[in-house]
């Protein structure tokens, strides 16, 4: 079943359902891709529960996203967790951070990255047409001016991350439920 961000009014519910406040940036967009980072953060359980110190967050692809991320970020707790993000470079580790926000949009970066990342349990987040298809697992999109989001439920599954269905509603489910 398909779920679309139906009206800005509920993209805008969801912004500050995850407390987050809106400044303007040169990049007003990568402002709300934060925003949609930290509910993800927010919404879902990695295999390991009994993990200790922050949830760290790490960017491939896309620099300037990274101070973004930080400011948006590293002043939250995430149950209980702060939050970390660092700028990565390939080949990735496939165990450095719970979440792994691939920036770039060229198709042959994007499977690279992705890659080296089959076995983990890191959430993958892109920006980029066929990042699904590439074996990512969120893939953020602005439809008609306003935030929304698509998830393979297959990708989330195999890396054992459980992501609450009252933020995947919100969203384009591809796949099954299981």
């Amino acid at each position: 079943m398909n779920y679309l961000f139906t009206s800005g009014r509920l993209a805008l519910a969801m912004l500050l359902a995850s407390g987050y406040a809106y400044a303007s940036a040169s990049e007003p967009e990568d402002e709300l891709k934060s925003a949609v980072v930290l509910s993800f953060l927010r919404y879902s359980e990695w295999p390991d529960r009994t993990a200790r110190g922050p949830i760290v967050v790490g960017v491939v692809g896309r620099s300037s996203l990274t101070p973004v991320l930080k400011k948006a970020l590293e002043e939250r707790q995430v149950n209980n967790r702060p939050v970390k993000v660092k700028e990565l470079t390939p080949p990735l580790d496939a165990n450095c951070c719970e979440v792994i926000y691939v920036g770039s949009t060229r198709p042959a970066e994007v499977r690279e990255a992705l890659s080296g990342l089959r076995s983990s349990h890191a959430l993958t987040i892109g920006e980029t047409d066929r990042f699904l298809e590439a074996g990512g697992m969120v893939n953020l999109l602005i439809i008609d001016g306003h935030m929304s989001f698509e998830v393979s439920l297959e990708a989330v599954n195999k890396a054992g991350v459980q992501i609450s269905s009252r933020l995947l509603r919100l969203g384009t489910i591809k796949g099954k439920r299981s």
